[in-house]
């Protein structure tokens, strides 16, 4: 019998992305128990893969197949699965197990999920990290309905996407930019004036940080409300990773800071926690990423120059499509 191939990205060892990245053609998984064989339709690149190829998370292996954000249908499993169309993220897929950036990919069958009927598969692969993070951030701060929420990073990935899903609590987002505009809080400048008219004098009660500067830290700490709540997903931006604020801001106000790694997330919590969004998207009230740019993943050249964009900060959400179907 001819063994069944598929076309992957993959990595023999860790190390610069021009380096050590390939598209291989390698044999199709096999689903054992327990387990179901979803065909990758559409996968996202994430900033997070780019860091993962290069060695910077300790939990990776190698040879290994990266990627976390797929849509596709269901191939093989149980047979009441068979045929639907499912999305997910999270998990170590990519990290310790290979991930999405295939053909097929291997999940558990108790953690398969139904995607919006009313998006592509492009679309709804774009979806899974930012979307997943935003939520938990929000979870994490135990987000109330009429609170202000200040993001930083509003632009982003995840801080557009915690923009949305504030509204759809009903949360308060106070959107944030480096330049004078009149719909965002300037971070650049005094925030204590601008917080205090965007409020009008309620104060943030949580503060969703995807940047990770030291700077915007300790100002946004001398902002923050009683009792409030305060999310960080990186310090990336900060040599040596290292924040220092006032103790008094914190005990004074009973305020929290709290740390959020979606990678200590399992895969099933986290298609649950995209399953809680889906009617969302059904009803138009969640958007997924507006500028997609698809990718052929039997193309060698663009595949991997898709993840150099990535690495350099693209807008344009990096979406690789199975085109074999």
């Amino acid at each position: 019998m001819t063994e069944t191939l598929q076309n992957a990205v993959r990595f023999a060892q860790t190390g610069p992305i021009n380096t050590v990245l390939t598209i291989e053609s390698i044999p199709k998984p096999v689903n054992p128990p327990g387990y179901s064989l979803v065909q990758v339709h559409a996968s996202a690149i994430n900033p997070s893969d780019v860091l993962n190829v290069e060695g910077r998370f300790p939990m990776t292996s190698a040879p290994r197949t990266p990627g976390r954000d797929f849509a596709g249908i269901v191939v093989d499993g149980p047979q009441e699965s068979i045929g639907r169309r499912v999305w997910g993220t999270g998990g170590t897929n990519g990290f310790d197990r290979d991930g999405s950036h295939a053909e097929w990919i291997v999940v558990p069958s108790d953690s398969l999920e139904e995607m919006p009927g009313n998006i592509s598969f492009a679309q709804a692969a774009a979806c899974g990290v930012a979307f997943l993070t935003a939520s938990m951030m929000l979870n994490r701060a135990a987000t109330k309905k009429g609170e202000y929420v200040l993001v930083l990073g509003s632009s982003g990935a995840v801080g557009s996407a915690a923009v949305q899903l504030a509204h759809y609590i009903g949360a308060l987002p106070v959107s944030t930019s480096r330049t004078k505009d009149s719909s965002s809080v300037n971070i650049t400048e005094d925030l204590a004036p601008q917080i205090e008219k965007t409020t009008s004098g309620k104060g943030v009660s949580v503060i969703i940080d995807t940047v990770g500067e030291a700077t915007l830290f300790k100002k946004c700490i001398d902002v923050l409300a009683p009792n409030g709540r305060y999310v960080i997903i990186t310090a990336g931006k900060t040599p040596g990773f290292q924040f220092t604020f006032n103790a008094f801001d914190l005990y004074r106000k009973c305020a929290g800071i709290f740390g959020l790694n979606t990678l200590a997330v399992s895969f099933k919590e986290a298609v649950q926690e995209l399953a809680k969004l889906k009617q969302g998207f059904e009803d138009g009230v969640l958007l997924p990423p507006a500028a997609l740019e698809e990718i052929d993943l039997a193309d060698t050249k663009a595949a991997l120059a898709a993840y150099e964009k990535v690495k350099t900060g693209t807008k344009a959400k990096q979406i690789l499509i199975n085109r074999n179907l």
